[in-house]
């Protein structure tokens, strides 16, 4: 696996890298799909405690590439610029690899989705209710991180971007 960036200039620091996971709407996850093709899938997320955590439906193509897949990475784009005089993107990245685990403990899976509810239906009353309801048909990994890098555009470019 492949961990350090090659253009060191443009590594985020850490708290920055951190904001980007935390806040960020969605990221793309790679799975091993049919007949050796990979499937990258956009995926709502939460992270929690050092790990993210995804659910979905028990069964289809997405549940089942999740059952063959241990390895993975997981790509969070924190902001997307055009910057046309520049002929490029000022971007702010995230890379997560890690392994993928299914979440079989009741606690750990109750706790992963309040997490989710107050990140994408906060101050909703009946998250709860539909927490619970849920709870027994809802499937969820989560993946542990190994390694987290995070890589922004070129300082010509987030220079020219400010300025616009």
């Amino acid at each position: 696996m492949r961990k350090e960036l090659t253009r060191t200039k443009q590594v985020l620091d850490k708290q920055t890298v951190r904001r980007i996971i935390e806040t960020s709407v969605y990221g793309v996850l790679s799975l091993n799909g049919d007949d050796g093709y990979l499937y990258s899938v956009p995926l709502s997320y939460v992270y929690s405690n050092g790990i993210v955590y995804f659910h979905g439906s028990p069964r289809g193509y997405k549940y089942d590439c999740f059952q063959r897949t241990d390895k993975t990475s997981f790509s969070i784009v924190g902001q997307s610029q055009v910057v046309p005089s520049v002929r490029a993107n000022n971007f702010q990245s995230v890379l997560i690899w890690g392994r993928l685990q299914p979440v079989a403990d009741t606690a750990e899976k109750l706790s992963a989705l309040r997490a989710l509810a107050e990140k994408y239906s906060p101050g909703i009353p009946d998250n709860e209710d539909e927490i619970q309801h849920s709870l027994n048909y809802v499937f969820m990994t989560k993946l542990v991180p190994e390694w987290i890098t995070g890589k922004q555009a070129a300082l010509e470019v987030r220079e020219t971007a400010e300025k616009l």
